[in-house]
């Protein structure tokens, strides 16, 4: 892997990101990581507070006006995010925590997508339901942006490597 590993620290795109002074470099991409989160997790948590009671007088239909801005956040959050991995591809890649983060970007989209599909927009004929499996995806999709945020932030302290044969200072 330290062949791949030292391939992409020495592009130019991931020394520009890591090293320019530019605030098109690591402050823009990092800002719009983390707006992109915000808009992604808070207006999922807004979608899920709704199906678990929170603001009865809102419909569901209205929420799901909601899934435009959270598919354009994922897509900010993949694009920003590929570029933070690009700029220190070591400190994420020999990080365990790293892993978990990817697989809990798997189920959040995944429930973004169920709940879209299943609660705020049924196939015609379907009723909307906010049975106990509704309330069960909301209690899951909460928890799993809860635990993404936390494995993501927690990222920036639990590394090994800065970069490669860099250690990191912890």
């Amino acid at each position: 892997m330290d062949p791949f590993l030292a391939f992409v620290e020495h592009s130019d795109l991931s020394e520009f990101i890591r090293g320019s002074d530019s605030l098109l470099a690591f402050p823009t991409i990092i800002t719009l990581h983390a707006v992109g989160m915000g808009l992604l997790a808070g207006g999922s948590a807004a979608i899920d507070l709704r199906i678990l009671g929170v603001a009865r007088g809102i419909s569901l239909k209205a929420m799901a006006g909601f899934l435009p801005l959270l598919w354009t956040a994922f897509a900010i959050n993949a694009v920003s995010g590929t570029l933070l991995l690009i700029a220190y591809p070591t400190k994420a890649l020999t990080n365990p925590l790293f892993y978990v983060k990817l697989c809990l970007i798997a189920l959040g989209v995944s429930l973004v997508y169920v709940i879209g599909r299943t609660v705020l927009r049924p196939e015609d004929g379907e009723q909307r339901s906010l049975g106990h499996n509704a309330r069960m995806l909301a209690i899951a999709s909460l928890a799993t942006w809860v635990a993404l945020i936390l494995a993501g932030r927690f990222l920036a302290y639990t590394h090994r490597w800065e970069l490669l044969g860099v250690p990191a200072i912890l």
